[in-house]
């Protein structure tokens, strides 16, 4: 049990091991020698998950977000190595992506760290029929470097003009998407037999108007990849080669379809497009049009960002390989669920607020559960406290400057036990996940309890 709640944390938050270790011993054993003392076990158990449920109820008011890019920065610093200009390149990597795009590390041997970018817009509609597949086994479309045609028009074959557009593609094998509203039975017909006879490379995918935001896709994605947008007969009659839009690669599957644009393609008039769904936004009441020209604004800007870790032998860029990703679940944790004061601080504040609310709420034996777990809480600061000792001369050898540490209530300050001052947490870079101490106190509780209970039973 002890083993897989160690891999819990440590995949989720990348986190917290150390001080769900010391909590967890303490709960546990001296758990142990309160339950051979008395005969009512229960509510101690009951004292000890009601006080760390509440214990992370107050920790979770205090948790912090990370609203500046200082604060950010040094996030990365206290969690991504410092090896080979790491934390440098996912700084400009979070610039580039932001908290939407995607994070992915591989390990390149004999080179040095570095970042790619790829850019890429998604939109939840796919191939129309599976005989458009490239790949059977992948079930996918897959085309680099294709032409890309969008129409807010029904492709037909009644005027000649799509037949036209085809001939010249035809000759120079390149690959063909078309994204439309509606396709009629003969046109499908034909773009089938053509794909099947080895013609032509070519996929379909039908966005269908059936609601508004169904049309801008279509417009977002016609600038995106700097595609004329057929919007009547007359652009038909007018449509040149020229007109299609183009991207790197595309990928479809069955319910999506990705594209990735040519670097430098569009990039004024996409931002130009940004900052006007940024101003709709701004002036508009409406959650659910805003929600849409987020996700609209969010799909021009997203970014695949690949970090390739590298090292002299597989080894080594291994084992960087390994601490680099611990470290970003660790910075994401703090990203997405807020930070608290690091060193066990977070918790030394929480003894004095947790006896007051234990008299309150706890009674008999649950009192005694409660105060286990405020006993727990101090273990992890007292721990460092005690190392520190050892090392450093300067550092009072009475602990009772635990209560002088105590009266620090300013969210923001952090206390450095090495240097023996207050510091601000995002100076010094002193400071914890919410989500690691949440999964850590919650495995500690749930733990705890299913181990004490066994233990009753024996006893």
């Amino acid at each position: 049990m002890l083993e897989d709640s160690f891999q819990k944390i440590n995949s989720i938050s990348g986190d917290g091991t150390k001080t769900f270790f010391l909590i967890l011993s303490y709960l546990v054993l001296n758990g142990f020698k309160n339950i051979t003392q008395n005969t009512y076990s229960l509510e101690t158990k009951i004292g000890i998950t009601k006080t760390l449920n509440y214990a992370l109820k107050i920790l979770n008011d205090k948790s912090l977000p990370i609203t500046t890019k200082k604060f950010w920065n040094k996030v990365l610093e206290r969690y991504i190595p410092q090896e080979d200009n790491l934390v440098e390149i996912f700084r400009e990597a979070f610039e580039k992506i932001g908290k939407t795009g995607q994070l992915k590390i591989r390990t390149e041997t004999g080179k040095k760290s570095n970042l790619v970018l790829e850019r890429g817009m998604q939109i939840s509609r796919g191939y129309f029929s599976p005989y458009f597949m490239t790949d059977t086994k992948k079930m996918t479309v897959q085309f680099e470097n294709p032409y890309i045609l969008v129409s807010l028009q029904k492709i037909t074959l009644d005027d000649g003009y799509f037949i036209r557009l085809l001939e010249p593609i035809i000759y120079e094998k390149k690959p063909l998407l078309i994204v439309s509203s509606e396709i009629d039975e003969q046109a499908l017909s034909t773009l089938i037999l053509n794909k099947i006879n080895g013609i032509l490379d070519i996929a379909y995918i039908k966005i269908p108007q059936t609601f508004l935001y169904d049309k801008t896709v279509l417009e977002d994605l016609a600038l995106y990849t700097n595609a004329k947008l057929i919007t009547s007969s007359r652009d038909w009659k007018s449509m040149q080669r020229s007109d299609l839009g183009q991207v790197n690669k595309i990928l479809l599957t069955k319910t999506k379809s990705i594209f990735w644009a040519k670097s430098g393609l569009q990039e004024e008039l996409i931002e130009k497009k940004c900052q006007d769904l940024k101003q709709q936004i701004l002036f508009s009441d409406s959650d659910y049009e805003n929600e849409k020209r987020e996700d609209r604004r969010r799909n021009f800007t997203g970014a695949n960002a690949i970090i390739e870790i590298g090292g002299v032998t597989d080894l080594e860029s291994s084992d960087l390989r390994s601490r680099t990703e611990i470290g970003l679940l660790g910075a994401r944790a703090c990203l997405y669920e807020g930070v608290l004061p690091g060193g066990g601080l977070s918790f030394l504040q929480l003894t004095e607020e947790l006896e007051n609310w234990s008299r309150s709420n706890l009674y008999g034996n649950s009192i005694s559960g409660s105060k286990l777990v405020i006993n727990s809480l101090i273990k992890p600061i007292q721990t460092l406290m005690e190392q520190q000792i050892d090392k450093n001369t300067l550092i009072p050898q009475s602990l009772s400057k635990l209560d002088k540490i105590k009266k620090i209530q300013d969210l923001y300050s952090s206390y450095d036990i090495k240097q023996n001052k207050i510091k601000n947490i995002i100076d010094s870079g002193i400071l914890d996940s919410f989500k690691s101490i949440r999964i850590g106190l919650q495995t500690a509780a749930s733990l705890t309890y299913s181990i004490l209970s066994i233990a009753n039973i024996i006893i």
